[in-house]
């Protein structure tokens, strides 16, 4: 199903629960995901629904990620909501990330030069005590 911009192309496009697509997806338009897709996708602005999964790499301006995903994100604006269960890396400039998203693989910022910043691995959903401060870390 696609909604007509006013150029009277199709400003988005949606893959329904039930649907499953296999092979690559190239949108000149914004995507509505909550099927399947098994191949890589990219897209001006991707929203998948909490029931979708995605295998493959994502490439998009915006992405708001509700579901499972095996494969790497290159996104602009990044949100990764509570249900998301990503597995791969991620590359952005913007991110969100709320409570209970979860994530296994590397964060790096677009802008990020040093190869030591991609290293880390980030899991939202984990359960890594506070951090405290020390005598020796206060302010006076």
């Amino acid at each position: 199903m696609a909604r007509n911009n006013s150029t009277g192309g199709p400003s988005f496009s949606i893959i329904g629960d039930g649907i499953t697509i296999t092979g690559n997806i190239d949108a000149k338009v914004d995507l509505h995901i909550d099927g399947e897709v098994i191949g890589d996708i990219k897209c001006l602005s991707l929203v998948q629904g909490p029931s979708s999964k995605i295998q493959g790499a994502i490439t998009a301006q915006n992405a708001s990620l509700s579901g499972a995903v095996e494969g790497s994100i290159d996104a602009g604006d990044l949100m990764i909501l509570a249900s998301a269960r990503i597995g791969g890396d991620v590359t952005y400039e913007n991110v969100t990330i709320e409570q209970g998203g979860h994530v296994d693989g590397k964060f790096k910022h677009k802008s990020s030069r040093s190869p030591n910043l991609a290293k880390s691995t980030v899991d939202v959903a984990s359960k890594s005590p506070p951090l405290e401060l020390t005598e020796g870390d206060k302010a006076a």
